[in-house]
């Protein structure tokens, strides 16, 4: 949770971040490229603020050429950066970088937007160094018989930015081009719609059920609940004292067991999980850590797979709701962090386990909004034999 600089280990007070390094230049001997990357700015950004949120003193300058923020709320990112961490921004592209072998120190010399000569002594620079194509692209390329474009990159359509040279064939994320984790994860979601398409005569043919344990019979039992609070790295533990948390849930009724985890939904943890159900008959069992929203069914599986029901599993969000809001006050969130537990304990302590109902379902589609996103949903979902209800707002 600490940033060291590599040279001797000591804590920097001083940090330079350093853009378009091997971009947006002239390419000589081929290594140069003359694209932008475009996600290097928010991600100089975003770790400039972890650093000075976990390192108490230090201060972040980013020497940048243009500030590429164009996504949903990046420029407020980028205002919240300048405004609120202090961090500075330099608009100029650095010449030089010199050590001073004695100190370690390093000057960075420039020339500020007032055209004037600058030096400036850095205790550590981060080089922002600009997203190539893989290196087994070519490989890769002929493998699968796709083209590749000038850069390396995979060749797309404007239009069809999914589609590869080669029909079934379908590309998403950095493959493509430079590109942050939203891009990559709505073009994911896009590949996955197209990929469905040719295959959509086949669903549910192959479909095989997994294969449970039966469920123990715990209606009846006493509840024996299993705390398993997640550190997540400086998440959470850079805030929260987990270690205490994990004792005050060992004083909570119809608690037997508690443990603290690094990372609680790895898969090693999953199995532990599953080994201390069975050691301790628990019947119960609760994660604190991050969002039910993406964890919760992860969690739910494994307790199934322990034989209980997965109803009987609750979760507590111990890092939106606690370390991400309270960061500068740990006194404040581990206090938080241990009521967010009490009350998902007595929430738990009252679960009974539910079972599923199949239900039918009506297999058609309403897609609300006309524009491009709505038109290429509608063509998607149509191509795949549902029918589709398009609705255009006004």
């Amino acid at each position: 949770g600490l940033v060291l600089r590599p040279s001797d280990g000591d804590i920097p007070v001083k940090v330079a971040f350093i853009q378009c390094v091997g971009s947006r230049g002239v390419v000589q001997n081929g290594c140069e490229n003359e694209y932008c990357s475009s996600v290097c700015c928010m991600y100089a950004i975003k770790e400039a603020i972890i650093a000075q949120e976990h390192t108490d003193g230090l201060k972040s300058t980013i020497f940048f050429m243009d500030m590429r923020a164009f996504g949903k709320e990046f420029d407020d990112y980028y205002n919240r950066a300048r405004n609120e961490y202090g961090i500075k921004f330099n608009r100029s592209r650095v010449a030089e970088i010199n050590q001073d072998p004695e100190t370690k120190n390093l000057t960075l010399r420039y020339i500020d937007e007032k055209g004037e000569i600058m030096d400036e002594q850095f205790d550590l620079v981060v080089l922002s160094v600009g997203l190539n194509a893989p290196q087994n692209a070519e490989k890769l390329s002929k493998v699968f018989g796709v083209e590749l474009n000038k850069y390396n990159f995979c060749e797309t359509e404007i239009f069809s930015p999914l589609d590869t040279s080669r029909a079934g064939i379908y590309v998403s994320g950095a493959f493509s081009a430079p590109k942050d984790i939203p891009d990559t994860v709505a073009q994911a979601s896009g590949a996955a719609a197209r990929a469905s398409g040719p295959i959509s005569a086949e669903r549910g043919k192959l479909i095989s059920a997994k294969e449970y344990p039966a469920e123990k019979a715990t209606k009846w039992e006493r509840p024996r609940i299993g705390v398993f609070v997640c550190h997540c790295g400086i998440n959470i533990g850079g805030v929260v004292d987990v270690p205490s948390v994990v004792k005050y849930s060992e004083t909570l009724p119809g608690v037997v067991y508690a443990e603290r985890n690094l990372y609680t939904c790895s898969q090693d943890t999953q199995e532990r999980i599953k080994e201390k159900i069975e050691e301790y008959n628990l019947n119960r069992v609760i994660v604190a850590s991050c969002t039910p929203r993406t964890h919760e069914p992860l969690f739910q599986n494994t307790v199934r797979e322990a034989g209980l029901n997965p109803y009987l599993f609750e979760m507590t969000n111990i890092r939106d709701q606690c370390s991400w809001v309270h960061m500068h006050e740990p006194e404040e969130a581990t206090a938080k962090a241990k009521d967010l537990v009490r009350m998902v304990v007595a929430k738990a302590y009252l679960l009974e386990p539910l079972k599923r109902m199949p239900l039918e379902v009506n297999k058609s589609a309403l897609v609300i909004g006309g524009g491009l996103s709505g038109l290429t949903a509608a063509l998607e979902i149509a191509d795949q034999g549902f029918q589709v209800h398009l609705v255009e707002c006004t």
